[in-house]
């Protein structure tokens, strides 16, 4: 890995481009990867009294700013998240009715697997165009995953939650419909090899013996052997169940592949799968918030997953994704509800208590890309301030 380097915040010029992120500290990211410094950064840094970043990279380019196309002024971004977030609030009731509905044809497919019979995949190809159609009119709607009922099999929630990420990537990347289709296919059935394992170990709230963890990692090939043989899947939608735990530096499992040997599927299903499962609670583990969940990843990126893949998933999601508590350096806390995708530090707040620690009962939005004394000191779970994410939206 490549060694941190400082860079004197007096040697930074606005169109900078370092091809790794720069760094305000060891927390937090300033530029992500090949992105320009602009003026307002290098003013930022300033008068936060910043005198160096680091960066592991080196420059590549400096383009020419002032002739770039003249990008929403920060107002505009503020008016433009505001106006998402309150649409947002409107589709609750849709994205529960959508993922009831995905769920019980994932349970469908399961049932059928683990009684060794064939299945259609209607009812689960309608859920993925149901999904994507949902993402394309607010993608942020991946917010109200957070908390939905698992019930008693975790895997069915898991399964349809890893889709609505992975589909936000697919997105992102311009896949046309059958694209997404296929991808959404092979991620809802992510799990196929799981649900032919013995229950005790699923379920299993202790630490797995070495055999039970060789039983763990059949999975893949259990469940594209399913996708095949009884869903007659397609090669690139089962692929995604044979390879979403390989790693990019061929450290992962079945087979042990490496970087592009592994399906671009299966590449963009690791990181959903990564992130979905870490801000979920487990029998033997407690669930972690948003922030935590998306630094774990890019600190783990280098190694595991796709770098580019993995900027483009940070890019929709971003640093603090929305629905992230925080707290502002001058002691006011409040939730994200959206952020610029170049300025992922300088997120659009809602916020809960002032800086005395007082409940706000109206609503109050701060726009950090305006407000340039205030600046994210942390982040915080929802038992650290004891409220509910759902009840301060």
């Amino acid at each position: 890995m490549s060694k941190m380097k400082k860079i004197p915040v007096e040697e930074l010029r606005p169109g900078m481009i370092y091809d790794k992120p720069i760094y305000v500290d060891s927390n937090n990211i300033l530029i992500m990867a090949n992105a320009p410094i602009k003026e307002s950064d290098i003013k930022k840094l300033t008068t936060w009294g910043i005198t160096a970043v680091e960066t592991a990279g080196v420059l590549l380019k400096m383009i020419d700013v002032a002739n770039e196309k003249n990008p929403p002024s920060d107002s505009e971004s503020e008016k433009k998240i505001v106006s998402e977030y309150n649409d947002l609030l409107k589709k609750r009731k849709t994205l529960i009715e959508i993922h009831s509905r995905a769920r019980a044809a994932v349970d469908a497919a399961y049932k059928a697997i683990r009684n060794n019979t064939p299945f259609e995949t209607g009812d689960l190809e309608e859920s993925v165009q149901n999904i994507v159609k949902l993402l394309k009119e607010n993608s942020n709607i991946f917010l109200f995953l957070y908390g939905l009922d698992e019930g008693k099999d975790h895997t069915l929630t898991h399964s349809v939650n890893v889709t609505f990420y992975s589909l936000i990537t697919g997105i992102a990347l311009k896949y046309n419909q059958i694209k997404l289709t296929e991808l959404g296919l092979g991620t809802l059935l992510i799990d196929a090899g799981m649900v032919q394992l013995p229950a005790y170990i699923i379920h299993k709230q202790s630490n797995l013996t070495e055999q039970e963890f060789n039983q763990i990692k059949t999975h893949p090939l259990l469940g594209y052997r399913a996708l095949k043989d009884m869903g007659k899947i397609k090669e690139s939608s089962a692929t995604i169940c044979l390879q979403h735990h390989e790693q990019f530096d061929g450290k992962g499992y079945p087979r042990g592949l490496r970087g592009h040997d592994i399906d671009e599927f299966a590449r963009i299903t690791s990181i959903a799968d990564s992130y979905e499962a870490q801000i979920s609670n487990r029998s033997y583990r407690k669930k972690v918030d948003f922030y935590h969940a998306m630094r774990n990843l890019l600190s783990s990126g280098v190694n595991k997953f796709d770098p580019v893949i993995l900027r483009v998933f940070l890019s929709r999601m971003s640093v603090y994704p929305i629905g992230s508590i925080v707290e502002l350096n001058d002691g006011a806390i409040g939730i994200i509800i959206g952020s610029v995708p170049e300025k992922p530090l300088r997120p659009i707040i809602k916020l809960i208590f002032d800086k005395n620690k007082s409940r706000i009962t109206d609503t109050a939005i701060i726009n950090l890309l305006t407000e340039s004394s205030l600046y994210i000191v942390k982040a915080l779970n929802e038992s650290d301030v004891g409220i509910n994410i759902f009840d301060v939206l």
